[in-house]
């Protein structure tokens, strides 16, 4: 706590009381707490450089979970790839990026990413501090922007994010919507196309598993017109067993 600061002494002379020191003291720490994360960030930041241009290399299919805090992308994230990510129903419950290889038919090998949640009005500051997590959406090749189905506000929730995606420059990656949380609605799996036959939106439940299948045809559909597919050079055998 900050029962220290209890001591300072008062007065009009020059010289400080011990409260003040102590202030003093908690600045030069914090100062060297913040060069050290953003020497940690930057490690990181140039890492996932090397890292993307190896994806880029193999031809890989990078996609990146985006959405509103609590829409319930980490479970998706978990469920897509059998991981055990923290899924909590609380603001930036994930703070980094966690990055998955996977197996998708038709697609081959493709890299899912969780990031953090979005909020409304997300400051300036804490846009920056995610910097490094929000690169892996700029480069992703797709973004599965999941969308809490069951919220009565999902619409602007929505517009919310891609105004994010807009001020760090993601604007431009194709994006699909996923509708999550149908169990806790009326709506049933399904997938929605526009005029041009492309998909549209997906609605799964990642609790349930309902609609997965759906959402993986939809990421090897995406894969395909990216041309990212894997091809003869690799094979699902040899995926599993270096997995």
């Amino acid at each position: 706590g900050w029962s220290h600061l209890e001591r300072q002494r008062g007065g009009l002379g020059k010289t400080g009381g011990p409260g003040e020191k102590q202030i003093e003291l908690d600045r030069r720490l914090i100062g060297s707490r913040v060069r050290l994360l953003r020497g940690k960030l930057e490690q990181l930041r140039r890492r996932r450089q090397v890292q993307r241009r190896a994806r880029v290399r193999r031809e890989v299919l990078s996609v990146s979970l985006v959405g509103y805090t609590n829409a319930g992308k980490t479970t998706l994230f978990n469920a897509l790839t059998n991981a055990r990510a923290l899924a909590a129903d609380r603001l930036f419950a994930t703070l980094d990026t966690t990055t998955r290889r996977v197996w998708v038919p038709d697609a081959g090998e493709v890299v899912v990413s969780d990031t953090v949640g979005f909020i409304r009005d997300l400051p300036h500051t804490l846009v920056a501090a995610f910097r490094a997590t929000l690169e892996e959406t700029v480069h992703a090749d797709v973004l599965l922007h999941v969308v809490d189905a069951a919220s009565p506000v999902r619409e602007a929730q929505t517009e919310q994010v891609n105004a994010v995606l807009k001020e760090i420059g993601a604007d431009q990656v194709p994006q699909l919507l996923v509708w999550n949380k149908i169990d806790r609605t009326p709506l049933l799996p399904g997938v929605e196309r526009d005029e041009c036959g492309s998909i549209r939106r997906v609605r799964v439940s990642a609790r349930t598993g309902a609609g997965l299948e759906m959402l993986r045809d939809a990421i090897a559909e995406a894969a395909k017109r990216k041309g990212a597919t894997r091809g003869a050079a690799i094979d699902q055998a040899h995926f599993l067993q270096t997995h």
